[in-house]
C-alpha cells in the first residue's frame, strides 16, 4: 500500500479541527514545531515515527488511521467520543497552567509512562512467572 502524503495531512488537519485544536495546541502538547505541523498538514512531508506517535496521542486516534484512514474506532464510535472528551479536557487544563506547572505535569506523565511500561513488561515476562510457587522460601 502506497502512502498518500496529501491524504495523511488532510486527515491530521481535519481531526485536529474536529477536536477544536489549533496547531499551537499541538505544539504546546507535543513539542512538534508549528512549521513541521503545517508542512505535514499541507502534504509537503510525511511525519516521522515519533511525530506520528505524538499526533496519535493528542488526536486520540491510531497511527494506522493517520496513515491509512482505517480505524478500529469506526466500529465503536462511542469509544472515540469518550477519548475525544478526555483529550480536550487534558489540553484545556494544560493550557491554563503556568509554564513551570506544565513542565512538572510532563515530568509526572513520563514517570507514569515508565511505571506502566515496567508493569507491562513484568506481566509479559516469562522471568516473572513463578508457576504459582512462593520464591520467598
Amino acid at each position: 500500500m502506497k502512502l498518500n502524503v496529501q491524504e495523511i495531512g488532510e486527515r491530521i488537519r481535519n481531526r485536529r479541527k474536529e477536536l477544536g485544536l489549533t496547531q499551537l495546541d499541538i505544539k504546546a502538547a507535543t513539542g512538534i514545531s508549528s512549521g513541521n505541523i503545517s508542512d505535514i498538514e499541507n502534504g509537503n512531508r510525511l511525519p516521522s515515527a515519533s511525530t506520528l506517535s505524538h499526533l496519535s496521542g493528542i488526536l486520540s486516534c491510531s497511527v494506522d488511521w493517520i496513515l491509512t484512514g482505517l480505524s478500529p474506532y469506526a466500529e465503536n464510535p462511542s469509544i472515540a467520543e469518550n477519548e475525544n472528551t478526555k483529550v480536550r479536557t487534558l489540553i484545556r487544563g494544560f493550557q491554563k497552567l503556568s509554564p513551570q506547572d506544565q513542565e512538572e505535569l510532563l515530568e509526572i506523565l513520563q514517570i507514569k509512562l515508565r511505571k506502566s511500561q515496567r508493569e507491562n513488561a513484568a506481566i509479559s515476562s516469562p522471568l516473572t512467572d513463578t508457576g504459582g510457587t512462593d520464591l520467598a522460601g
